[in-house]
């Protein structure tokens, strides 16, 4: 059975828009979801939660009428993007993880970061116990602006926004997803979010990942898309 499109999952405090420069090199087309709380889905921060995330991107798949697809979270997606694979992996061809940040199975993202990192995210998310977290400029051109130009830094802060502490701190579980399902993970070398050591941490707990590399910032779909493109068109072709 042919793939029929590619589903894009935003990372953290993104949106559907950090996919326009990476959908016109895509072979296959292409759905970029916003997640809820952002874009096409506006909603409270208390309620963006994986379980509804996933939900939501199931939702947008069926609505248009995609069977089968290629699945590619990007960092934060991370806590998502694997659990709408084991919910519906009848409809997934192949899962990629775009330098991603995973949970232990049956446990939360910030459960995966060492304990130092884990601290340190901590306080970026904020003490507040209001589920919205937001991050100022200085932090998202630390994490971001590794390889990007001024133009593309400020293009991503014009767009950027607010998301939820859930996505850091709920549980989830991937039961379901087959051993069987081809999965790959796209390692960054320059991420400053995800450092490399990170990413190889991430690695461990996904087994059965093909392991592919660009040598490129943390987002790889502004910076480097028609690189990107040529990992991602033969993964649709070959499933």
């Amino acid at each position: 059975m042919s793939v029929d499109a590619f589903v894009l999952i935003h990372g953290g405090f993104h949106g559907a828009w950090c996919w326009d420069r990476l959908i016109p090199h895509l072979q296959k087309p292409a759905l970029a979801v916003d997640l809820p709380g952002r874009g096409k889905h506006p909603a409270d921060m208390e309620e963006v939660t994986v379980e509804a995330c996933v939900r939501s991107v199931i939702a947008d798949m069926d609505a248009a009428g995609l069977e089968r697809v290629v699945l590619v979270g990007h960092s934060l997606g991370g806590a998502t993007t694997p659990v709408v694979a084991a919910q519906i992996p009848e409809r997934v061809a192949h899962l990629v993880l775009v330098s991603c940040i995973l949970a232990p199975d049956g446990g939360a993202v910030i459960d995966a970061f060492p304990e130092e990192t884990r601290e340190l995210m901590r306080r970026r998310l904020g003490e507040s116990a209001e589920a919205a977290s937001e991050m100022d400029e200085a932090t998202h051109r630390e994490l971001l602006g590794g390889d990007m130009s001024e133009q593309d830094i400020r293009w991503v802060l014009e767009h950027v926004g607010p998301d939820s502490k859930h996505l850091f701190t709920d549980r989830a579980s991937r039961a379901g997803l087959p051993d069987s399902m081809p999965r790959t993970y796209v390692r960054l070398r320059r991420d400053n979010a995800v450092p490399w050591s990170l990413q190889e941490d991430m690695i461990a707990l996904l087994p059965g990942l093909q392991i592919e590399e660009l040598d490129s910032g943390h987002n790889v779909m502004v910076t480097q898309p028609e690189e990107l493109a040529r990992l991602l068109n033969p993964i649709a072709e070959k499933d």
